[in-house]
């Protein structure tokens, strides 16, 4: 994964007190997520953030279309960045209509076991995939 940063995308701080603290896990919580439909229809763009952590989280996110099938997830383990963008492809022949993205921001409670995990916060982001034409 590449990396662009711009100047304008760092924050600024005007002391050090500003800055924000590292969160436990138990604190922890996204902080923005977007969902935005591509103009083809197949595909979505995802972005969301969290806080500075103490221990780095794991995401898993999932997209169900309105019969509750899972169209596309994608797992994010370990993060070691707070900002991410993720373009999720949908599997279904023709993605119409209600969607949900659902994300679980999750620790490893065993690293040799992924089913053992500590859920620390769970969103439901409802979009609509309009037809391309």
């Amino acid at each position: 994964m590449r990396y662009n940063h711009r100047m304008s995308d760092l924050p600024l701080y005007e002391s050090p007190e500003d800055v924000p603290a590292p969160q436990p896990r138990e604190a922890m919580r996204f902080e923005r997520i977007t969902v935005t439909p591509y103009a083809d229809g197949r595909r979505v763009k995802l972005n969301f953030t969290f806080p500075p952590f103490q221990e780095r989280p794991s995401v898993e996110a999932w997209v169900t279309d309105a019969q509750g099938r899972v169209v596309a997830a994608m797992s994010l383990i370990e993060a070691m960045e707070q900002d991410f963008e993720f373009t999720l492809h949908l599997r279904s022949p023709e993605p119409r209509g209600a969607h949900t993205l659902r994300l679980a921001l999750f620790y490893l409670l065993d690293e040799h076991d992924l089913d053992r995990r500590q859920v620390v916060d769970e969103r439901a982001v409802p979009f609509t995939i309009e037809p391309p034409y």
